[in-house]
């Protein structure tokens, strides 16, 4: 990548988008690029970026079912075009504000490709490329089990998916170049193979993570108390930045809670299960350290449709209630088929590196 300038743009909304973008400035950087990474909503204009990751926050701790509303509205199944249309058509405004405050960059910086890790970003940067009459080469990285049409309305040229079933659906969707190379993940989480990962089968003893995003939202006292009551089950909950659930889940007998946390390969090292409620990072992570994963009352929102997908294509396990929970739970943590199979789906989903088929695909584009 010798003389390619990619420009990343992220957003700050939970920490999965900015990790995948830290990553991909890392390998692309390896590979002899120079890289600047932007958040989008820090570019907005009058603390406009501040506001919504307040108010997406606000939602999701206190009034989930208007985060449903606004999906339903603005992030409709690509398999639904009409609706995936109005959608797009609504966030417009949004998407155009983003495009002028990314203008100043683009002209300073000059990229021969611009790279999006969030699904408004993409937007803006189709709109920019409306307007500025550029033809650098726009990437999406679609960093979700589900590509709802708020990822597909800026018009990339390539978009880079979880998997191979969801870069045909993309193209499909879209007529764009579509690939599944699988997550982008810190390799520090991958796991060991051979004998080394023989070594780590867990034991019964071994803790069960109970994640709730870097934000720690979710109502998780239910679902720990409910693990901690099973002899031989260590509910360690990871509570974000938090502070007042990680107060309520520390007073809980025989629960362990934890705040924000940068040792999360070591974290997942030693665990058996975990126990998710998002489907984005710290699932694929999980995926990638081999720990099976079980999804029990998603997050509103992206959150249902995530977890969904995740279950059909058997990557975790779903859980209905507390008792399929702890059941799922008592499974999975003990070595055996059950475990081993969801672990090999998981592995299998790490076909390729997404930066190095990124760097390719744009390699054959310049010729």
């Amino acid at each position: 990548m010798q003389g390619q300038r990619i420009l990343l743009v992220s957003a700050g909304m939970g920490a999965g988008h900015d990790q995948c973008a830290r990553e991909l400035a890392r390998r692309f950087t390896e590979r002899g690029a120079e890289v600047r990474v932007v958040d989008l909503l820090a570019l907005l204009p009058l603390r406009l970026g501040s506001a919504l990751r307040g108010f997406y926050g606000g939602m999701l701790a206190h009034a989930p079912w208007l985060y449903s509303a606004i999906y339903r509205v603005f992030m409709a199944d690509h398999r639904d075009a009409s609706a995936g249309r109005r959608g797009v058509s609504r966030s417009r405004p949004m998407a155009m504000l983003g495009a002028r405050a990314l203008a100043p960059v683009v002209d300073d910086f000059a990229p021969t490709a611009v790279v999006s890790t969030f699904h408004l970003a993409g937007q803006a940067v189709g709109e920019l490329r409306r307007c500025d009459g550029h033809d650098y080469p726009s990437v999406v990285v679609i960093t979700e089990m589900v590509a709802h049409a708020m990822w597909l309305g800026g018009g990339a040229d390539l978009y880079c998916c979880i998997s191979e079933p969801i870069a045909r659906q993309v193209h499909a969707a879209t007529g764009a170049d579509a690939i599944g190379p699988g997550p982008l993940i810190d390799p520090r989480f991958r796991r060991p193979s051979g004998r080394e990962a023989a070594a780590a089968e867990p034991n019964a003893q071994s803790a069960v993570l109970v994640s709730t995003g870097s934000w720690g939202i979710g109502d998780i006292l239910e679902t720990v108390a409910a693990l901690a009551a099973v002899p031989g089950i260590r509910p360690v909950a990871l509570c974000g930045r938090n502070a007042r659930l990680h107060r309520r889940v520390a007073a809980l007998p025989g629960a362990t809670a934890l705040g924000w946390r940068d040792d999360m390969p070591a974290l997942l090292a030693g665990a058996a299960v975990v126990v998710d409620n998002a489907g984005g990072s710290m699932c694929m992570e999980a995926l990638a350290a081999g720990v099976p994963v079980v999804e029990y009352r998603p997050i509103a929102g992206h959150g249902v449709p995530v977890a969904r997908a995740l279950v059909e294509h058997g990557l975790v396990t779903g859980a209905d209630d507390a008792a399929a929970l702890v059941r799922a739970v008592d499974a999975l943590r003990r070595p055996g088929p059950r475990r081993s199979a969801q672990v090999e789906r998981g592995a299998a989903l790490f076909r390729a590196d997404p930066a190095a088929e990124i760097a390719r695909w744009l390699a054959r584009r310049a010729g």
